[in-house]
């Protein structure tokens, strides 16, 4: 009976596998999908060569927008190829495939029946759909019944593209940027030893506190170079938040740290944003190191505590030279480690600290 049962199972798994490894043509396979591959800024976009010389202009405007760095950086830059071109870059981690039912040629492995179903019915639409040829891709884009509906649908909906690649580099430095764990130890110590917390990456290392006041913290990450600064001020004059007096203040409380660095003040920039229930005065902006001829971007956190009577200023930095990269990914990370900044009330905040070492 053994014997007899090890060949009805080496006849199951043979039928299984002769299903399973169908040419390509009876459909992919999702456990058999190859990684996508891509570069930081680059997105393909995937559509007929005739087409492309109507759309190429308004797509950039709409595509490739620009952060606002040391020089103006593109966040995303656009590449077009004809279907018949594209090969194995359908395997890319970017891509904006735009179809029209007259020169379809790869839509209907995109999008589902009822959304051919609605062209057929003469309606143009956006989608957005993920993991098509390549495990960890996105592929975005636009369908219309015929060609000259495109132009139109790229006007309506090129906010959308941008903001669904945007969001994909989000939810990646999400995942990534917490990958080396949390500091819960150094967070826990601050909010008993000082009434806050900051939840910083393991891979940040803090530099010497004897070097620091004992209102400063620093910590930095390499490759490229990144760090987060905190210090706050007991009883605080009111803060002038004028462009002059923001480059001025951050200028002042980072000074010994990093001693010939220049707050731009003409590219100053303010919101006001809520994380972790604390309302704070974002900056952000240009610096520059005239001396070792090098610049880089800065966000900054202003939070007012009235009931430790303080006003905390956190600054995260990130000098980053190669065009390559993508700053966008770096600012939304540091963002996001301001963001975790929290106040602990409940904790007695200890009085204003020895001043730095000489």
């Amino acid at each position: 009976m053994e014997g007899s049962g090890n060949g009805f199972l080496t006849a199951a798994l043979s039928v299984l596998l002769s299903v399973l490894l169908l040419p390509a043509a009876c459909g992919e396979l999702d456990w058999n999908k190859p990684q996508a591959f891509g570069r930081q800024k680059e997105i393909l976009v995937i559509c007929d060569d005739n087409l492309w010389e109507q759309i190429e202009q308004p797509l950039r405007r709409q595509v490739e927008r620009q952060l606002h760095a040391v020089r103006r950086e593109r966040i995303f830059e656009i590449a077009q190829v004809s279907a018949e071109k594209v090969r194995h870059y359908k395997e890319w981690d970017k891509i904006i495939l735009i179809e029209s039912l007259e020169n379809a040629r790869l839509i209907s492995f995109v999008v589902a029946d009822s959304t051919m179903a609605r062209l057929r019915q003469g309606e143009g639409l956006f989608f957005n759909q993920i993991d098509v040829w390549a495990d960890g891709q996105r592929v975005v884009g636009l369908a219309a019944p015929a060609d000259e509906d495109i132009p139109r649908l790229v006007v309506a909906h090129g906010e959308k593209i941008f903001n669904a690649f945007i969001r994909q580099v989000e939810a990646q430095e999400m995942s990534r940027m917490y990958h080396s764990g949390r500091d819960t130890l150094l967070a826990d110590s601050l909010a008993v030893a000082q009434g806050f917390s900051i939840e910083l990456p393991n891979v940040y290392a803090q530099i010497r506190q004897d070097s620091l006041a004992e209102n400063e913290l620093l910590f930095v990450h390499m490759k490229p170079v990144r760090s987060v600064f905190i210090t706050w001020e007991e009883n605080a004059a009111q803060l002038e938040k004028s462009q002059p007096a923001l480059a001025a203040n951050r200028s002042r409380l980072l000074e010994f740290i990093y001693p010939s660095q220049a707050t731009l003040v003409e590219r100053v920039d303010t919101s006001t944003v809520v994380a972790n229930g604390l309302e704070r005065l974002r900056v952000y902006g240009v610096w520059e190191n005239r001396e070792e001829i090098s610049g880089g971007i800065y966000v900054s956190h202003l939070i007012e505590s009235p009931e430790q009577k303080r006003r905390y200023y956190i600054d995260g930095l990130l000098f980053c030279p190669d065009l390559r990269r993508n700053k966008y990914r770096y600012l939304f990370q540091l963002d996001e480690i301001l963001n975790t900044f929290q106040l602990h009330p409940d904790h007695k905040a200890p009085a204003q600290g020895r001043p730095r070492s000489k």
